[in-house]
């Protein structure tokens, strides 16, 4: 009698992740095609309610492999993989891969798996359970192999899911100018050429290894004219009273080189300096300055064009960055009179410090490639996207990609 209760708690319990993992995928192919029409926002939350219960149902799943040779293998590890691969792991590598529709897709694949799952092992009526394997419920031999490697695998698999998700996140986000591998995170420069002139989009990090910021400016020929166009908001009419963003500590934290204090500051900070003597001896303000071969120009813009909003958003930012502790840190960062809390100020946030210093920067590239044959664009890699897609309006196109450790894991 107890073998029985057990066989069946185990069959509805295996039935109603499958129902649930089939119900899953029927939300998502309904959201998907609702979502070519407009959407609709009530089906988006209820299968985010839905998918988050099936991948929590999916760990007892993984412990009834380990803990019972009952458990029907060929039903629920091909649900609980999918299950993490569509979810945590984004479909990687598909989702790098620019797909249409990929969504959609999955939602697909995953209601024909329940159906397969269904036609293969279930019963052949939807108001039976599937069937459980006719094996003792419980062997000591079993658990002692099988509880072990289904609890490692399952931990590897999961945790390859939840990185490798985060890796497709970051790199689709950042357009593939950022890349976190297993042995740390890559920097990516592109160059793109039209005619003899070429531009070099290279993606730029605030704390990194000292051997990433020397070799940013290595291989440029000295012979041929080339700029540097140099990031920074400066802030003139001193907005922010003298405060500034330090990433002292976060890089100390780290063991890494903050970007203000490498050899790659050094080098514009002295390029730079160069141009203002050139401005005070009667050159042309605005004209670059050379340093070592290479030019340096500021391409940015002054805090004078920020919305108000967006400026007590970075001095918000700054107190974050000084916090003591911890505890501080959090305080700042969830209390709701902060600018964090200011949905409406968001959008302007956004367009201050993206959108308008990409425009500044697109007609800085536009203007020095009457001049120079090689425009050297070391920028933040959430610039270099849109920039990107500016070029190849203007028939560049992209000759080859570096990509350079940043930072490192191990």
């Amino acid at each position: 009698m107890a073998l029985c209760y057990v066989a069946g708690v185990l069959q509805g319990a295996i039935s109603l992740f499958w129902l649930a993992f089939f119900a899953d995928g029927l939300l998502s192919l309904t959201d998907e095609i609702a979502s070519l029409a407009g959407g609709f926002p009530a089906i988006t939350t209820v299968r985010g309610v839905v998918a988050f219960l099936v991948l929590l149902g999916s760990i007892p799943m993984a412990g009834v492999v380990g803990l019972t040779p009952r458990a029907p293998k060929r039903i629920l590890i091909p649900l609980i993989l999918f299950t993490w691969w569509a979810g945590p792991s984004m479909a990687f590598p598909l989702a790098l891969w620019n797909i249409s529709h990929l969504a959609l897709g999955l939602a697909v694949a995953q209601v024909l798996l329940a159906l397969a799952v269904w036609s293969l092992f279930h019963g052949g009526s939807w108001n039976r359970p599937f069937a459980v394997n006719e094996t003792p419920a419980f062997s000591w031999k079993y658990l002692l192999v099988a509880g072990p490697a289904t609890a490692f695998l399952f931990f590897v698999f999961a945790s390859a899911s939840i990185f490798l998700g985060l890796s497709t996140q970051v790199e689709s986000y950042t357009g593939g100018y950022v890349r976190v591998r297993p042995d740390g995170i890559y920097l990516v420069e592109r160059r793109f050429q039209s005619g003899d002139r070429e531009v070099r989009l290279a993606g730029m990090i605030h704390v990194a290894s000292r051997e990433f910021y020397s070799g940013l400016l290595s291989g440029i020929d000295p012979t041929v004219p080339s700029v540097v166009l140099v990031e920074g908001v400066t802030d003139r009419g001193h907005l922010l009273g003298g405060k500034s963003f330090s990433y002292e500590r976060l890089a100390r934290l780290l063991n890494l080189t903050p970007q203000s204090n490498s050899v790659f500051a050094e080098r514009v900070v002295a390029g730079l300096s160069d141009q203002k003597v050139q401005g005070r001896e009667g050159a042309q303000g605005s004209e670059p300055s050379k340093r070592g071969g290479i030019d340096f120009k500021h391409a940015d813009v002054d805090l004078e064009t920020f919305h108000p909003q967006t400026i007590a958003f970075i001095l918000a930012v700054i107190g974050l960055l000084q916090s003591a502790d911890l505890r501080e840190f959090l305080t700042s960062l969830l209390d709701p009179s902060s600018p964090f809390a200011d949905e409406n100020a968001q959008a302007q946030v956004l367009e201050d410090i993206l959108f308008a210093r990409n425009r500044r920067l697109a007609s800085e590239i536009e203007s020095s490639l009457k001049d120079y044959r090689n425009v050297i664009v070391p920028w933040g890699a959430m610039h270099l996207p849109e920039i990107e897609s500016w070029l190849q309006t203007r028939q560049f196109v992209e000759s080859s990609e570096i990509a350079r450790k940043a930072l490192g894991f191990w």
